[in-house]
């Protein structure tokens, strides 16, 4: 009988939420910047950050992105990061911590555990939140580098898209204007 793999070939992202300790904040921010040099060292890293909340002053989240599941695994579980973790463990601590993959991560509400909505409904958000975005390129951007040599401007578009959906368009979309048709069973 063939064994399932319990590891993702998708991108995963990993939210850690923390409450630091009272006047350490600043020694929580020099041991992550520590600590995130070391990750992404390790293969498959894709990106690591660590924001302060603008109104909790204590309250801070990393997100951390691998390739896969099983190269986030070595990371969260290698003897480096153990080691690197133990002067957190006396100035702070994780509230939460949330794994997601592939596009599910669009479709996350802050805060509550949802279920994420069928394929279907996250292929028509995505839709929706992508043609704009293609055509306001289409209209204001590509008729200023035309001239530009066809691999200089096919980067343009992956390069902006992701980072205009990821914090604009699909927080937006998945959590206010198409919030109760993603999620019918969604209480709030």
């Amino acid at each position: 009988m063939p064994q399932s793999n319990k590891f993702s070939s998708e991108p995963v992202t990993t939210v850690l939420s923390w409450t630091v300790k009272h006047g350490k904040e600043q020694l929580f921010e020099h041991v992550m910047h520590d600590i995130h040099k070391v990750a992404r060292t390790f293969p498959g890293h894709m990106g690591v950050t660590t924001l302060q909340s603008p109104t909790h002053k204590d309250s801070f989240q990393t997100i951390l992105r691998f390739d896969n599941t099983k190269h986030l695994e070595t990371w969260l579980s290698s003897p480096i990061r153990q080691k690197m973790m133990k002067p957190l463990e006396e100035i702070a601590h994780i509230d939460t911590s949330v794994k997601a993959t592939g596009l599910e991560t669009w479709f996350e509400v802050p805060g509550q555990l949802v279920t994420p909505p069928p394929k279907w409904k996250m292929v028509v958000a995505t839709f929706i939140a992508i043609y704009p975005v293609s055509l306001l390129f289409t209209l204001f951007l590509a008729p200023h580098i035309a001239t530009w040599h066809a691999a200089v401007r096919a980067l343009f578009l992956p390069v902006i898209a992701p980072i205009i959906l990821t914090y604009l368009f699909m927080p937006f979309l998945t959590q206010r204007l198409l919030k109760h048709w993603l999620y019918k069973n969604d209480p709030s």
